[in-house]
């Protein structure tokens, strides 16, 4: 795990190049955890080379396509799942998309029409660890693993004379997945079951990929993102700097405010780029065991690549306040706070 743990002088020259895996549109987290990597990279914490969306819905890419473009980055590449999961539309993707100025033209533009307009997500993949350094790529991965498996199963091609296995294992240095539950109790105490449901709704591809990734994987189980619910008073408070912004749009579409939201998607990330920030303790090593019914266990493993975060009581705040604080940021730190986004 020591690779994992960066000094702050080389993270500060270094940012840490971040593909980000989705299922942008099943729940609001997501969301707000591209807000926070574009934020990150504004402060020159990370580089997103490309995203792609583990929804199949045709909204999905369009919709991350358009946060891109919000944040003054249009230019990343964003890929989409074929014949994956979850095709349903929700409550707030076409909402935001179609919502217009006076003059008729998109209140948020974006160049993707929906998911066919993008590439192929495992294609895309391909494309951005073969043209990668040598061990160097973190994989956020917070959707579902169904284009993560694939990967695994690709061959050579005209990108890279590497099959997907060994492209990601040349060109990967880790993966954090929010994947998992690693506790049978909830915060208040009651027993739940271990099923989750980034797991639950491709459970062939978890068990594929998650067997069978050569990169060590880092789980923020469903159990972290519940105790760091993001607070609705960020929503009303926090987004002034814009007259019209996506995410509170989206957030109140989600579900009748007020609600405070677990940030399971948003501890994945903040693992991923500051790592050596002390946010999470570390379980021990182990190998995940997934069952037939999506249930997910980490068996103990001296050599095993996969661990889980743990979040002690004390940590807790601090982790919230780095989360709402990067969430909420404009596109540009320097941006005049007098100003505002139309």
């Amino acid at each position: 795990m020591a690779d994992f743990f960066q000094p702050e002088s080389q993270r500060a020259a270094r940012p840490v190049p971040l593909i980000l895996d989705t299922d942008m549109g099943n729940d609001i987290d997501d969301a707000l955890a591209l807000a926070m990597i574009h934020s990150l990279q504004s402060a020159g914490e990370c580089d997103l080379l490309g995203v792609v969306v583990s929804k199949d819905n045709p909204l999905s890419a369009p919709f991350v396509d358009m946060l891109n473009t919000f944040y003054d980055r249009p230019g990343i590449p964003v890929g989409a799942v074929r014949n994956g999961v979850t095709p349903e539309e929700k409550t707030f993707l076409r909402p935001v998309l179609e919502a217009k100025k006076s003059d008729g033209s998109f209140l948020y533009p974006r160049s993707l029409g929906c998911n066919a307009d993008a590439p192929d997500a495992v294609r895309l993949l391909r494309q951005l660890l073969a043209a990668a350094e040598d061990r160097s790529v973190v994989i956020v991965m917070i959707g579902f693993s169904t284009n993560m498996a694939r990967l695994l199963c690709t061959g050579p091609d005209d990108l890279s004379p590497l099959d997907g296995r060994e492209l990601l294992r040349q060109k990967g240095l880790f993966v954090s997945a929010m994947a998992g539950r690693f506790s049978d109790f909830d915060t208040e105490g009651r027993r739940v079951s271990r099923r989750e449901y980034n797991i639950l709704m491709d459970i062939p591809s978890a068990r594929a990929f998650f067997s069978q990734c050569p990169l060590p994987v880092i789980f923020s189980g469903e159990e972290i993102g519940r105790a760091v619910l993001y607070p609705y008073e960020s929503i009303q408070s926090d987004y002034g700097w814009s007259v019209h912004h996506p995410i509170v749009q989206g957030y109140r579409l989600f579900r009748e405010m007020p609600h405070d939201r677990p940030s399971w998607d948003q501890t994945a990330v903040l693992q991923a780029v500051r790592p050596g920030e002390d946010y999470f303790a570390l379980s021990a090593p182990g190998e995940l065991v997934i069952d037939d019914e999506g249930a997910s266990t980490l068996r103990p493993c001296p050599n095993g690549l996969h661990r889980h975060l743990i979040l002690t009581p004390e940590r807790r705040e601090r982790v919230l306040e780095a989360i709402v604080e990067l969430c909420s940021q404009p596109p540009d730190k320097l941006l005049d706070p007098g100003a505002k986004y139309a």
